[in-house]
């Protein structure tokens, strides 16, 4: 892709040029700015749901709310779906560390929610990291 330029014009302002691609999938239109990866959408994507998991177990720990049916109402969700994404607030804090680095793991992903994880941290790390 193309660097980002800017230009003086004539009349004073400033003209600056973004090569960006569009890229059509299942979801949508996706707009992809210069040094941005796929990956990083993935990343985010997981980033963004152990937050929410991590916020949304705070809230039944500090009695907030009584139950993931209450939280999912509140949250106008699906009592399933966050069921799943309040099981991502147990990844290790390795692991996270290492997806903010940008390092990818294979086979971790929002997806990881749907399936058993060790409650060891040591354990999932082994899992995750092999």
């Amino acid at each position: 892709m193309k660097t980002v330029t800017a230009e003086l014009l004539p009349n004073g302002n400033l003209l600056v040029s973004v090569p960006l691609q569009v890229k059509q999938n299942g979801n949508g239109t996706r707009i992809i700015a210069p040094g941005e990866e796929d990956t990083d959408r993935g990343r985010r994507a997981f980033l963004l749901a152990v937050a929410r998991g991590r916020r949304w177990q705070q809230l039944i720990d500090e009695g907030k709310v009584e139950s993931i049916k209450a939280l999912a109402t509140l949250v106008g969700r699906d009592a399933s779906y966050v069921a799943r994404i309040t099981r991502l607030s147990l990844v290790a804090p390795e692991i996270i560390e290492r997806v903010i680095d940008g390092e990818c793991i294979d086979g971790l992903s929002v997806g990881l929610a749907r399936r058993p994880i060790p409650v060891l941290w040591s354990e999932q790390v082994e899992l995750l990291t092999q």
